[in-house]
């Protein structure tokens, strides 16, 4: 009946709106507690100060239910990505290789639920922009020298 179908319809729209807000929710988490630099909030931190501290926000993080995939990863430790206590270039684009491959959608499992996939999808899309922004940055000094 119409009038069934009504509240059928609600129900559905109740559901999307729960997970889009957990969604959002999930990206504010990992935007405010890892990938941006407080105070302000409006800049990417350095991509090796991303790729030591990823590990810390994979699933359990921020209330995302864990996964078996997750507990492989081997933590990135800063001496493994420096030389002489300074950033090495050369280390730290291996280091992002093997964040990306781990991330890398065609790797995932495929039993991932949703609130997983979109925090690797999140977590991929941070550190490949923080890498550019370390590109970027890169060029433009090596060009003052």
């Amino acid at each position: 009946s119409p009038v069934n179908m009504k509240y059928s319809k609600m129900t559905v729209e109740q559901t999307e709106e729960a997970e889009q807000a957990t969604i959002t929710r999930i990206k504010r988490e990992i935007l405010v507690n890892w990938a941006l630099v407080p105070p302000m909030y409006q800049m990417l931190r350095p991509i090796n100060q991303l790729i030591v501290s990823i590990h810390n926000s994979f699933p359990p993080a921020f209330g995302v239910a864990s996964h078996d995939y997750f507990a492989k990863w081997k933590p990135i430790t800063p001496d493994s990505i420096s030389l002489n206590s300074h950033p090495d270039d050369e280390k730290i684009k291996k280091a992002v290789r093997k964040v990306r491959f781990f991330l890398h959608p065609d790797k995932l499992p495929r039993d991932l639920n949703a609130e997983q996939s979109f925090m690797c999808r999140m977590l991929w899309d941070v550190t490949s922009d923080s890498w550019e922004e370390h590109l970027k940055q890169k060029d433009e000094l090596d060009w003052i020298k």
